[in-house]
């Protein structure tokens, strides 16, 4: 037995049968693509068939979770998980001004760097 070695090949056929899985009524996988820029990590995931409503981004501390949850039109308190991908986020990035915008089926999670360099610190008196 012969094992295809082409990866170009497995790449573009791996993509054919997942289009061809959407257009016969499957479910085409999230995929995420992180941008590190020189001011700010972006986050991108191409969410095909998914609406926003069913998206849900969470931040603990320094895990950023994305996920997207279906909810039972049979039992409204029942959600199925469609996707779910965390992101440990560094230690140096701002995390009070961190968006996230949904736009043509990608949604962006913006997360801007601290500024480097050495910073004065103010000193109390007591």
């Amino acid at each position: 037995m012969k094992l295809i070695k082409d990866k170009k090949f497995l790449q573009n056929i791996a993509h054919y049968i997942d289009l061809t899985n959407t257009l016969g009524g499957g479910v085409s996988q999230p995929q995420l693509r992180i941008d590190k820029l020189k001011k700010e990590l972006v986050l991108r995931v191409t969410l095909p068939g998914i609406d926003l409503s069913q998206c849900q981004v969470l931040l603990d501390k320094n895990q950023l979770t994305l996920m997207a949850l279906h909810q039972s039109e049979l039992n409204p308190a029942m959600q199925i998980p469609l996707f779910q991908h965390q992101v440990t986020l560094p230690p140096f990035v701002d995390f009070g001004q961190i968006t996230v915008v949904h736009e043509d089926h990608e949604l962006q999670v913006r997360v801007p760097y601290l500024p480097q360099g050495p910073r004065l610190l103010e000193i109390e008196q007591r």
